[in-house]
């Protein structure tokens, strides 16, 4: 990169290099928030050395789309040195939106308002005055970053470089995320993937032939830290509590940081408030209200129950890899699952009990997202037609479908609906 002003050392990639425009952002206090907004949300109640952030995360990520980018130019696919730049702002910005402890909160904007992260980012880089007049004065429009990080940018190889199945993005997580939760197979060979990028004929990310090990190894990583990690049944349980609890404040107590709809973040956004608006702000509410005798008795027994690990525990499971979506409202399992919860409704309140459901897609078959791979230098074929790769026969899906209850009442309901007998 030219015009470097700044190195910082990161615990992955080691030194990364920032130029003026990248420094001016990250000392902003809306980007600085995302020190104190974890990666993992309430991992560490699983795996103890996953408290890194979402600051990291956007500094790795960063990196290497300049790897990537840089690769790609001097290849030829990429003419101008400023797109290297562009598309490490995109990458540095792409998470600036996240809520509280990530995806543990994000859930409860998006069901009741409509407002994923994605969309945060985007009124941060339009509407924050910070982040727009940095943009600006370097002479970089925030509209072209917003185009690149929701996939319509002019350029479709951008928008896959930071949105498909194997993005810039993707390739810092899994491996920031096996080092600090300590799992070893979600590790993967970054710099072979990075060395075997290419674009073919018709303009798409593409690999070759000879990195397709490196490629495998990408997408059962993805696999395996899916099931072991980012839907471990504890963790789940935890961050199912973590949303609850949220729901609750937001309902009983008025603060200005508790969001209550779209018009109070976006105000936020433009005032700056937000830049308090992360894991320990969340944390401190929480000791607030614990300590609150008349804070009301649901949320009070969510807290002790989320502060001193006695969460929800998984009464019932139906988990699977499979290669078809999930058809909630034609599922076995999710309608034996709801029966069972009908029927523990009888002896649990409202909060103690929740069914959780999800379709995680681990392989996607859109040929426009999948990657593809150039075999025998010919055109290209997408990965998942390949006969020579293991990816072809990979699990497409991974279908949670889980019952929770508290951990007082994991004991007293099970021997009430009389599970051990095959409910």
């Amino acid at each position: 990169m030219r015009g470097v002003v700044k190195r910082v050392f990161d615990e992955v990639h080691g030194y990364i290099d920032l130029t003026e425009i990248e420094l001016k952002i990250i000392d902003s206090p809306i980007f600085q928030r995302l020190r104190y907004i974890k990666q993992l949300a309430t991992a560490w109640y699983v795996y103890p050395g996953a408290t890194h952030t979402r600051f990291s995360h956007s500094l790795g990520t960063m990196y290497i789309m300049g790897l990537v980018a840089t690769r790609l130019m001097e290849q030829g696919y990429i003419y101008d040195s400023d797109d290297i730049q562009l598309l490490r702002l995109a990458a540095l910005l792409h998470d600036i939106g996240h809520t509280p402890f990530s995806h543990a909160i994000e859930p409860f904007y998006k069901n009741t308002f409509s407002l994923g992260h994605e969309e945060i980012s985007r009124v941060i880089i339009s509407e924050n005055r910070d982040i727009r007049e940095i943009l600006s004065f370097y002479g970089y429009d925030p509209n072209r970053i917003i185009a690149i990080l929701e996939g319509r940018y002019r350029e479709p190889l951008y928008n896959q470089l930071l949105s498909s199945d194997l993005d810039v993005d993707r390739m810092d997580y899994l491996i920031r995320d096996a080092l600090h939760t300590g799992v070893t197979y979600g590790s993967i060979d970054l710099h072979r993937i990075i060395a075997t990028l290419v674009v073919d004929g018709d303009g798409n990310l593409a690999i070759l032939d000879k990195g397709v090990d490196a490629l495998e190894n990408f997408y059962m990583a993805r696999m395996h830290m899916y099931k072991a990690v980012y839907y471990h049944k504890t963790l789940v349980g935890y961050e199912l509590m973590l949303r609850k609890i949220y729901e609750l404040l937001c309902k009983y107590y008025d603060d200005p940081l508790l969001f209550k709809s779209r018009e109070d973040i976006v105000k936020a956004i433009r005032t700056n408030e937000i830049a308090l608006w992360n894991d320990d702000f969340i944390i401190g509410t929480m000791v607030r209200v614990y300590r609150d005798r008349n804070a009301p008795k649901d949320l009070k027994e969510l807290i002790e129950a989320f502060f001193f690990r006695k969460g929800y525990k998984v009464l019932v499971e139906r988990s699977k890899f499979s290669n078809v979506p999930l058809d909630v409202d034609n599922d076995r399992d999710v309608s034996i699952l709801n029966s069972i919860v009908n029927k523990a409704k009888e002896l649990l309140e409202p909060h103690q009990i929740i069914l959780f459901v999800d379709d995680i897609k681990i392989l996607d078959e859109d040929p426009y997202v999948v990657p593809r791979v150039i075999i025998d230098n010919k055109v290209s074929i997408p990965i998942i037609e390949a006969d020579n790769s293991v990816i072809k026969i990979l699990p497409r899906r991974f279908h949670v479908r889980r019952i929770y209850v508290m951990s007082n009442k994991f004991h007293s309901i099970r021997k009430y609906l009389d599970l051990d007998t095959g409910i």
